[in-house]
């Protein structure tokens, strides 16, 4: 698929994408700058607004791992941010602290009654706005782990994802990661680099 944009008389840059999953995203950016290229992996990494878990109020938690640790777990677990231009941002809302227009609430009780270990995941979030649940890669899976219980430990929690964005905090990047080369096969010759003409050296 090829993308062009054109100014007047002037063509600007043009992408064509080579490879497009659920997941990943892989095309070549041409006819423009390095610095638009990288300024482009800039704006992915940190500007796009996703919705994360931003607080956590832990009423009972006799597990193993620390309110802290578990609250940190959460704040990580991705959550599907489609619909997150019908969230304000909690700064632009005019409640207290959150209401239904600038957050979702996610509850979380889980309590182990058999003598084997009972694991905690992300698929055991319960959302009060179905646009917005923990990202599963499809039915099959099981969600990310959070705590492992054993018998007669219990987690009781409630969440609250709030709107945000990357450069706030780590948990709003909406990407693993990006990355950029620079014409890595030299196809477009910007440069000569020294090769070894004579195998005999090798």
């Amino acid at each position: 698929m090829d993308i062009t944009t054109s100014y007047g008389g002037l063509t600007g840059p043009s992408i064509n994408i080579r490879e497009l999953s659920k997941d990943s995203i892989n095309f070549i950016l041409s006819d423009t700058d390095l610095s638009v290229a990288n300024g482009l992996r800039r704006v992915m990494i940190a500007e796009v607004p996703t919705v994360a878990i931003d607080m956590v109020e832990i009423e009972t938690n006799t597990t193993v791992l620390a309110d802290e640790f578990i609250a940190h777990r959460l704040g990580m677990v991705p959550i599907d941010s489609r619909e997150v231009e019908n969230l304000r941002y909690t700064r632009d809302c005019t409640c207290s602290q959150y209401c239904r227009e600038c957050s979702v609430e996610l509850t979380l009780h889980v309590k182990c009654t058999e003598d084997r270990t009972k694991e905690v995941t992300s698929r055991d979030l319960v959302t009060s706005n179905p646009a917005f649940v923990p990202v599963l890669q499809d039915k099959n899976d099981t969600g990310i782990l959070l705590v492992k219980l054993r018998k007669g430990h219990e987690l009781k929690l409630k969440c609250i994802a709030k709107k945000g964005v990357a450069k706030e905090h780590a948990k709003w990047s909406p990407v693993s990661g990006v990355s950029f080369e620079y014409d890595p096969h030299n196809r477009l010759k910007h440069t000569s680099f020294w090769f070894e003409e004579s195998e005999a050296e090798w």
